[in-house]
């Protein structure tokens, strides 16, 4: 079953995928976006050499001339969006999804992903069955070779990166590209800024040999060779090189919750702000900001309030940050830059930088999808300070919370919580499950 959300659109390639439904869609996106010229990348899944293929042939039987970034993170594809020439552009990629998915994220001229409205009326068309006739002139195709090197250059152009500082710490890094998009344009950001780095998981075959999401458990083989090489730092990225997950000099995995707040604390050395993330974040953005701004789960949702009140920095809690001087767009890239950054101008190992920040205990959980559930039935269960019911149902106290609500990229209801006491946060987790039984 194909999933479709402000993500685009994903599913289980032998399942879901073929030309003729690739067809579809992308005639739909030509309706709708008014495609002349556009922008295509993939993120290293074995199937997505055929579906970039099947994508081509629709574009240019369509009229549409095609540059072709081939092996690309999002971020980068995001990125070279933004060029006068293009019209719009596509990623191949399941973002975190195990390698049986893949999908397509549709991006809009300025960049950035569809807007939830416009998502929905390139639905609406292929629903409908939209058509358009082929061209008489078919579409050229033409390689892109330098997106990386752009992507990289536009990263260092940041007021908030000073590349020559972290060049001067020459600091040893461990990177884990799961074998996805970021697997050349991250060791080669890394070798740009002075590091020396230690490759594990950077092919760019598509083979995951570890679960995709870069979440901490996943990351025992990051972990190792940390403490094997005595780096200073690890990360880990999604196959689509959206998020970063750190790993720190002590080999612990620190979770991707901190990504957004490290980076975030880099920023306001440079300029103070307030930040815009998702509802389900963590409440350690809070403890070093002026006041964060909450939105539905979704890089679409955050990038719409970030331009909405003109705020320069936002992400979410899964690794995903986004600097608006660089792309709206989450980049692993921007943030891998904004961490160094930060360990070169307070000169501290990471450990002692994240020790400084009041912590809690977060845990992420999920139960099958149940379209019988009843979010408003669930006001009651709790007796707490606040509900917001902007994106499934979040209950709130001063120091904890609990938030459920639809995935928006799988068939599962997800569940995430948070307090200073770990009992505290299995309390909530498990008096939630009791009650869905």
């Amino acid at each position: 079953m194909l999933i479709r959300s402000a993500s685009g659109l994903r599913g289980i390639v032998k399942d879901d995928f073929g030309p003729e439904i690739i067809d579809r869609y992308i005639a739909s996106f030509i309706i709708t976006q008014n495609i002349k010229h556009c922008v295509i990348g993939r993120d290293g899944r074995q199937s997505g050499k055929d579906i970039s293929q099947w994508v081509i042939d629709s574009l240019t039987k369509y009229g549409v001339n095609v540059d072709n970034c081939d092996l690309a993170t999002t971020p980068t594809m995001q990125l070279m969006t933004e060029k006068e020439q293009y019209d719009g552009g596509i990623v191949i990629t399941a973002s975190h999804n195990p390698s049986e998915y893949n999908g397509l994220k549709f991006l809009q001229k300025d960049g950035t992903f569809l807007s939830p409205d416009q998502c929905n009326n390139l639905f609406v068309s292929v629903d409908n069955k939209d058509t358009i006739n082929e061209s008489k002139v078919i579409g050229k195709v033409s390689l892109y070779n330098s997106a990386n090197k752009e992507h990289i250059n536009k990263v260092f152009g940041a007021h908030c990166i000073e590349s020559d500082n972290i060049n001067s710490k020459k600091f040893k890094v461990v990177v884990d590209a799961v074998n996805g998009a970021g697997s050349e344009i991250l060791p080669e950001l890394l070798q740009s800024l002075g590091c020396e780095v230690i490759m594990i998981n950077c092919n760019g075959d598509g083979n995951f040999t570890r679960i995709p999401e870069p979440l901490a458990p996943n990351l025992k083989d990051l972990e190792n060779k940390v403490i094997e090489v005595d780096a200073d730092i690890g990360f880990a990225t999604d196959p689509d090189g959206d998020r970063i997950s750190i790993v720190s000099n002590g080999g612990q995995a620190i979770g991707e919750e901190y990504t957004l707040v490290l980076a975030f604390k880099n920023f306001i050395k440079y300029k103070e702000s307030m930040v815009v993330t998702n509802l389900s974040t963590s409440k350690m953005i809070d403890s070093i900001s002026s006041g964060s701004i909450r939105t539905k789960i979704g890089e679409a949702y955050v990038v719409e309030k970030m331009k909405e009140l003109n705020i320069p920095i936002g992400g979410e809690g899964n690794g995903g940050v986004i600097l608006n001087e660089v792309h709206l767009g989450r980049d692993s890239l921007v943030a891998t830059a904004m961490v160094l950054n930060l360990l070169s101008e307070e000169d501290k190992s990471i450990n002692d930088i994240i020790g400084e920040i009041p912590s809690y205990i977060f845990i992420k959980d999920k139960v099958a999808i149940d379209d019988s559930i009843d979010f408003d039935s669930l006001a009651t269960l709790f007796d707490c300070d606040e509900i917001n019911t902007d994106d499934g149902i979040k209950f709130s106290w001063p120091e904890k919370w609990i938030h459920i609500r639809k995935s928006n990229t799988e068939p599962i209801i997800r569940i995430f919580a948070e307090a200073k006491i770990e009992n505290e946060v299995n309390d909530l987790i498990q008096t939630l499950k009791d009650y869905l039984k």
